[in-house]
């Protein structure tokens, strides 16, 4: 019995490494929890696809690369007829424990898969370096880097405005 069990613990390792995908490996990545703190209506999209509000944000960022960051930011979220997809245009600065900044322009879709969440769905940034929203000191050598932006609302409200965002920038 004790050789049939010796056997099958690396048959049982072989085939979950055949079974099961294998990461890929993050060269970079941060983090982020933030609360929504406001959702103002700014009017009707011109292209009429729906409702334009900006929903602006704050919060805390970290993981390996980015050393205790607080986050400010807003969305100019363009809210399509039926309320259940929303199109990202997010601007966002995180500055890091020592004052540097890195600041990103992240476009996607949300789509609304219970009341009070949505999913983030083919959202990618781009690091950026403009007067509202600069990247400075370690962090310059970023601008123009395109990542990955994964994540979810969950708890949204309009009124009172509110809720949490969830995501993780990353590139590979």
């Amino acid at each position: 019995m004790k050789g049939k069990i010796f056997l099958l613990v690396p048959l049982t390792l072989l085939a979950l490494s055949i079974a099961l995908p294998t990461k890929a490996t993050t060269d970079w990545y941060v983090e982020a929890q933030l609360e929504i703190i406001g959702f103002e209506y700014v009017g009707l999209d011109p292209e009429e696809r729906g409702f334009l509000f900006d929903v602006p944000f704050v919060g805390v960022a970290g993981g390996p690369n980015i050393i205790e960051g607080t986050v400010e930011g807003v969305d100019h979220v363009l809210i399509e007829w039926d309320f259940l997809t929303v199109h990202l245009n997010v601007y966002v600065t995180i500055t890091d424990n020592e004052g540097d900044k890195i600041s990103a322009h992240v476009t996607g879709r949300g789509v609304s898969k219970n009341p009070g969440l949505i999913i983030f769905e083919d959202a990618v940034g781009t690091i950026i370096d403009v007067s509202d929203y600069p990247t400075t000191g370690k962090y310059i050598g970023l601008v123009d880097k395109t990542f990955t932006d994964e994540g979810f609302v969950s708890g949204f409200s309009t009124d009172p405005p509110g809720g949490y965002i969830h995501v993780k920038w990353y590139w590979t």
